[in-house]
């Protein structure tokens, strides 16, 4: 059930107990990229995401994400089959966490990076994974499966985007205090830079995950560390290889409705079933479908 465990800084995988997943823990490094381009106070964090190959098997990373006292990116991260409102699951990656943050807590953490030092980590690490796993794997198989779905008492629609190839067809960037954040003054010109940026991270991500990882990003889960209840959702659809992006915060279970019945109506457009030729012109209209989402 549990097929991977790793710690990641910045743009280093430090460790992974599985060479066979250090692809999958790739991923982490792209949706960092992301979160560092829409997200300069650095409040979001990453907290799990989910993944579904082309024959439906289903796998999950669950992440805490911290920021060092150098402001650096710090995961610790467990993947496998199972559910992210997995408590048990929850249980082991605090665990995980307390383990290794007590190993280097009188050390700088960029120290695991000199070869003598990573040697007794992978250790010590090795360790810990097979006491938890000895803990937990029995439990796992026990525990009862769950709704992830939070429900909430509203829904805010941040960004809807459509590509393929990765390149931006259409997209609609729905809060743009999002500019605001990044310094940049709202007007037309910005908004269109920073919606085609934005598609571009997104197909990145997708892209890689498919290439490297051999496997389809379907959600990614972020939590926004001021506002303790806002939890922002990236959901991932595919149209005959075009896809279809949604970035949106508040009751899950609404949100996904919208994503589905979106998908059901722009699906059935012709232009889906044809091969992209690289000109943008028939696929204009499919801009009116991006423009009502506000509405639903």
């Amino acid at each position: 059930m549990i097929s991977g465990f790793a710690v990641i800084l910045d743009n280093d995988i430090l460790y992974c107990s599985n060479d066979a997943k250090f692809t999958l823990f790739e991923i982490v490094l792209f949706v960092q990229k992301l979160l560092k381009s829409i997200n300069p106070r650095r409040n979001w964090r990453l907290k799990d995401f989910f993944l579904e190959d082309d024959e439906n098997k289903k796998e999950r990373m669950l992440i805490r994400h911290e920021i060092t006292d150098t402001n650096k990116d710090l995961f610790y991260c467990i993947t496998g089959h199972f559910k992210a409102s997995s408590q048990e699951v929850n249980a082991m990656l605090e665990e995980y966490h307390k383990s290794i943050a007590g190993y280097y807590s009188n050390k700088d953490i960029n120290l695991l990076k000199i070869p003598s030092e990573k040697s007794l980590f992978r250790e010590f690490i090795e360790y810990i994974i097979f006491y938890l796993k000895d803990k937990y794997e029995e439990i796992l198989t026990l525990e009862e499966d769950k709704s992830d779905i939070k429900e909430g008492v509203y829904s805010n629609i941040i960004y809807a985007g459509i590509s393929t190839q990765g390149l931006p067809i259409c997209n609609c960037l729905f809060d743009r205090d999002l500019l605001t954040l990044i310094g940049k003054e709202i007007n037309d010109e910005n908004i269109e830079l920073f919606s085609s940026d934005l598609s571009a991270r997104l197909a990145t991500i997708a892209m890689n995950t498919a290439i490297r990882a051999k496997t389809n990003i379907k959600e990614i889960h972020f939590q926004d560390i001021l506002e303790k209840a806002d939890e922002k959702i990236v959901l991932y659809g595919s149209i005959n290889g075009y896809s279809f992006d949604f970035i949106a915060s508040g009751d899950f279970l609404r949100i996904k409705n919208i994503f589905k019945q979106m998908i059901d109506e722009i699906s059935k457009e012709k232009v889906f079933h044809e091969e992209f030729l690289g000109d943008l012109k028939p696929y204009k209209h499919l801009q009116q479908y991006l423009d009502k989402i506000k509405d639903l």
